[in-house]
């Protein structure tokens, strides 16, 4: 498959192109340059004991999102609930919702397992 793209990078180039033609260039390097300057400043803050798949690891990578007023408070209050940073609860939710679209989610019983490999039969993911 020389030569063709795959959906996610595709995908990744219509957001570039896209925040290209809303920004500009020079505007787009000047954020990319300005979120740089405040993760290389910034320590990280994620605490270790919140139930997270990856306890040892430091999340580094930050991600600028646009929320209205009204679903940054209701994430808040939601995240206060819950005990967490509203940073730990957002990262929570986007990883359920991508273990969801992305990993297999059928029972057990629907796998078939072969010595060298494991498929599950309903949708056809391998696993090894």
């Amino acid at each position: 498959m020389r030569g063709k793209k795959s959906s996610t990078e595709k995908s990744s180039t219509q957001v570039e192109m896209a925040e290209e033609s809303v920004f500009g260039p020079e505007e787009l390097d000047n954020l990319a340059a300005a979120m740089e300057k405040v993760v290389e400043t910034t320590e990280p803050t994620r605490a270790h004991d919140t139930n997270t798949k990856n306890e040892t690891e430091t999340a580094s990578k930050q991600v600028l999102i646009r929320a209205t007023e009204t679903d940054h408070e209701r994430w808040k209050i939601a995240a206060e609930r819950e005990g967490v940073s509203l940073s730990e609860f957002v990262r929570t939710n986007c990883n359920k919702a991508a273990d969801s679209l992305l990993d297999c989610q059928h029972p057990a019983e629907m796998r078939k397992v072969y010595p060298w490999s494991e498929k599950c039969m309903a949708c056809g993911e391998r696993f090894r």
